[in-house]
């Protein structure tokens, strides 16, 4: 038979079989497309929530650990660290240096509750929520990281030590609703009620943010100078308390000249009104302030006459300032402010740790560095973030596990199918083949038509389920499951398909299928044609 004759065939038989294969509307394909789209969308879930888990664990600070005092610990802090930083303290453990630092909570209100407030005068204590911080002063090693390009989000670190701006994390500003640009964000400062002792009062006291970042070790939601959680916790005269103010402080996010002409036109209103009664407007002045979260920031304060002013009263004429038409245009920029700086005691050395910071260089003697801490100074080191890394690991390694088994198994189920649509087609054709055979049709050409119409199908159904996985999942469709499921999540993709899993998946379906489906083909049709048309076994 001819070469030309040869390819007529090869085309006629590989049309018409690749067709009949394909099955009635294409079911066949459409089986093998959703059996691998199954697989392939489950190979870029586990590999997408594998992804995701690394980021959440992906702590630039994983080399610093925090030493807690122990229940019974009575040991000197400072003396642990002056110990440990000594090269027989520490270095047998690869540690490089200790820092001491104070741990505390406080809570913050939400941003639109402020803007409520600023609008109604009315204060929601229940729209607050928490979040724990730590002291970072001038001088210590974090910074370095805390303030690198990759964690860095805006801002800049502190002027000095005195400083009793906030840094921030996103995650703590996009929870409270805050913009990222913020000048402030709302403490929340119980006090008691100067005219009535048995009463107790909730302030929102504007605290600067320094600068916001991605994160912060021990995970920390913002942290401060020593000196404001002196200000805050230990001073006796609390600077936050501000009842006992005689003047109102407004802060103001813009250049001077805005300043200045927001200034005149207070001036001129409380002049002409009488909202300030039964006080006088004594005098209203404008000053430069160091510029917070990347703006400058005008202090505007005005006085009165007598000067004994009641807190309501300021309270009364801030809201009356900021609701008025007049002042419109500056409302997204005008805060009320208070006098808690010039209230600022002198700083003071820090005499007291309740935590420890170690940095080591790595972190293969930490179980040994814990026993030894924990017998000398009775002091623990907070293993969570250590074990958390090592559960990370082993959840890695029993995904890749599941992983190869689906594969395996996926692909399995995949040949099993062709293997049986293939053999249940020829065993129908037998009688066919065999006259085919009969009248000279080679062997080795019928085996490589059905060879080609089985990976056209398979290749077929390669492209269509793998490009049907990547929509699905790029477009966000796993996060259907996770709501149907009843899961919470986080905003987030939760998919990747590109993963050496998927590479093994297709090397070895296609491997596999080659080979099986060679040898299936070849055994059905290695028979003499007079066994194939009288079917003999």
């Amino acid at each position: 038979m001819s070469k030309y004759s040869n390819k007529s065939i090869f085309w006629l038989f590989y049309k018409r079989e690749l067709k009949t294969l394909l099955g009635k509307n294409n079911s066949n394909l459409l089986i093998l497309v959703m059996m691998l789209f199954i697989t392939f969308t489950v190979i870029g879930f586990a590999k997408g929530s594998l992804l995701y888990l690394e980021q959440k664990m992906k702590d630039p600070f994983i080399n610093w650990i925090d030493v807690l005092p122990g229940v019974r610990s009575g040991s000197n802090m400072h003396a642990v660290i002056n110990e440990l930083n000594s090269n027989e303290g520490g270095a047998a453990y690869n540690l490089n240096t200790a820092i001491g630092y104070n741990r505390y909570h406080l809570n913050f209100y939400f941003y639109d509750n402020i803007l409520d407030y600023h609008y109604t005068a009315e204060l929601d204590t229940n729209r607050i929520a928490g979040f724990s911080a730590r002291t970072l002063d001038l001088g210590d090693p974090l910074l370095q990281e805390i303030f690198s390009s990759r964690n860095i989000v805006m801002g800049d670190e502190y002027d000095d030590n005195m400083d009793i701006g906030l840094t921030v994390t996103k995650e703590m500003l996009e929870q409270l609703n805050y913009p990222l640009n913020t000048p402030f964000v709302w403490l929340d400062f119980p006090a008691i009620d100067p005219g009535d002792w048995t009463r107790q009062l909730r302030i929102a006291i504007p605290v600067p943010v320094r600068a916001v970042v991605h994160s912060l070790p021990g995970l920390a939601r913002f942290a401060s100078t020593s000196h404001f959680f002196q200000q805050r916790f230990l001073s006796s005269n609390n600077p936050f308390n501000v009842l006992n103010e005689n003047r109102l402080v407004l802060a103001f996010v813009g250049p001077d000249a805005e300043a200045v002409q927001l200034v005149n036109e207070m001036k001129q209103h409380l002049t002409e009104t009488d909202v300030t009664g039964p006080h006088l407007l004594n005098d209203i002045w404008n000053e430069s302030w160091p510029g917070v979260a990347n703006d400058r920031v005008q202090l505007i304060y005005v006085t009165f006459s007598p000067r004994k002013i009641s807190h309501y009263k300021l309270s009364e004429l801030f809201h009356n300032l900021y609701s008025h038409e007049k002042f419109a245009a500056s409302q997204n920029r005008l805060y009320r402010m208070y006098d808690y700086e010039r209230a600022l005691t002198a700083a003071r050395p820090v005499r007291t740790f309740d935590r420890i910071a170690l940095n080591f260089s790595d972190l293969d003697k930490l179980r040994e560095f814990s026993s030894m801490l924990m017998d000398q100074h009775n002091l623990e080191i907070d293993m969570a973030q250590i074990e958390s890394r090592e559960n990370y690991y082993f959840v890695s390694r029993l995904t890749a596990i599941i992983s190869f088994a689906l594969v395996a198994f996926s692909i399995l189920s995949v040949l099993l199918f062709v293997v049986h649509l293939l053999k249940k087609h020829l065993h129908g054709i037998k009688r066919n083949l065999g006259t085919f055979k009969a009248f000279g049709v080679p062997n080795k050409l019928l085996i490589k038509i059905y060879k080609r119409v089985a990976l056209t199908i398979l290749a077929l159904a390669t492209v269509i389920s793998l490009s049907a996985s990547a929509i699905f999942g790029y477009s966000g469709g796993i996060r259907l499951f996770l709501m149907f499921s009843g899961s919470s999540f986080e905003t987030g993709r939760y998919f990747e398909l590109m993963s050496n899993y998927l590479i093994l998946a297709i090397f070895m379906f296609v491997s596999c299928s080659i080979i099986v489906i060679q040898l299936v083909i070849r055994i059905l049709l290695n028979h003499t044609p007079g066994d194939l048309i009288y079917e003999r076994k």
